[in-house]
């Protein structure tokens, strides 16, 4: 997957998650031509995440916020971007809700990991890829 000059702006966002949220890290992530797999960690006090090795901060004092929240921020803020560059103010860029999944186990983890790694070899058979919808090209 290569990313065009809109996809890298959402990976920029992506990872400013954390920036703005300090006692939240990003995990495995991956952009797709149409939508986006990540995992986010909130933690619930001062740890590091095992896969970056960053120690979040703790809440200090702050509640803790909800993936609603940091889902919105990150939509909020890179529809914002892409409508400045597009010039298409108002305009919508992601669909209106999102997956969420609580991770239990390490073995689930490995397994979502490697589920987000390896989505961009099904794009191919994707039924929103417009290779799909035209065969010929």
């Amino acid at each position: 997957m290569r990313l065009n000059d809109f996809g890298q702006r959402v990976v920029e966002w992506w990872c400013d998650i954390p920036t703005h949220f300090p006692s939240v890290d990003i995990d495995e992530y991956i952009v797709m031509p149409n939508h986006i797999h990540g995992l986010i960690v909130i933690f619930d006090e001062a740890a590091p995440n095992s896969a970056t090795g960053r120690t979040a901060q703790p809440w200090a004092g702050k509640s803790r916020p909800t993936l609603g929240q940091i889902i919105a921020y990150f939509k909020y803020q890179s529809t914002k971007q892409f409508n400045i560059a597009r010039q298409t103010p108002g305009a919508s860029l992601w669909q209106r809700n999102y997956y969420e999944h609580i991770i239990r186990t390490p073995a689930e983890l490995e397994r979502v990991r490697q589920y987000i790694h390896t989505n961009p070899s099904a794009w191919t058979l994707d039924s929103e890829n417009p290779a799909q919808s035209n065969p010929s090209t």
